[in-house]
Formats: C-alpha cells, structure tokens, sequence
C-alpha cells in the first residue's frame, strides 16, 4: 500500500497567513469602531428605591431592555445609569414600564450622547 503525500508549496501558506491577517487586522478596526461615538447614555430617576436588594432588582431588569450594555444603579441618588447603541436606543415609555413593573416610580429620564457625571457633592 503506498500512501501519496505532497507537499504544500510555501507560496499557498504564506498566501493563507497573509489572508488570515488581513482578517485580523479588519476584526480589530471594526471592533474599535464602536466607541463612544455610537452609544446613547441615558439617565433615569428612579423614585422608592430603599435597599440594595431594591437596587440589585432594578439593576437586573434594566439589564433586560434591548440593547442596553451597561447598567449602573446609584441608590443614594435613586438614580440608574445605562447604555447602549443608538442603533438600539431604548424608549422612555419602555423604560418607565419597567421601573413601575418593578415597584418603583419613574421620575425624570434623559438620554445624551456623552456619559453623565456623577455629582459627587454631598450636602
């Protein structure tokens, strides 16, 4: 029984490496294009939030509205912080049927193109 072999010329893996590469190269731009630029911020007043078991609620079913990345919940405030891609923003109305879902009463909600900053002055 003979076995074939041949071998592969050194032009078709430099070829393969070279495309392999390319596609790297294109990954990492594409994954560098979602930036900040792309995202909506929103802030949202979440009214009757007590504990950090009221918190923790909250934080979860934000986490389920479509699109949404990040969540940050600022119970001292009763403020929640959340993200996503203007592709995906999501909706006020959606947005205050879920605080009230949850218990909780929904205040003043705004959206911008850059992350809010936390106001760190305590009275």
């Amino acid at each position: 029984m003979a076995i074939i072999t041949h071998a592969v010329p050194k032009k078709t893996n430099l070829l393969a490496v070279f495309f392999m590469f390319i596609f790297f190269v294109q990954s990492n731009l594409n994954a560098q294009n979602t930036n900040s630029d792309d995202k909506v911020y929103v802030k949202i007043e979440v009214n009757g939030m007590a504990c950090s078991y009221c918190a923790f609620g909250m934080e979860k079913a934000l986490k389920k509205v479509s699109g949404v990345d990040n969540v940050a919940i600022e119970l001292e405030e009763g403020m929640a912080y959340i993200s996503a891609p203007k592709s995906q923003k999501p909706q006020k109305e959606n947005l205050s049927l879920i605080i009230q879902k949850d218990g909780f009463t929904p205040g003043i909600i705004e959206f911008s193109d850059q992350p809010f900053k936390k106001d760190d002055t305590k009275d």
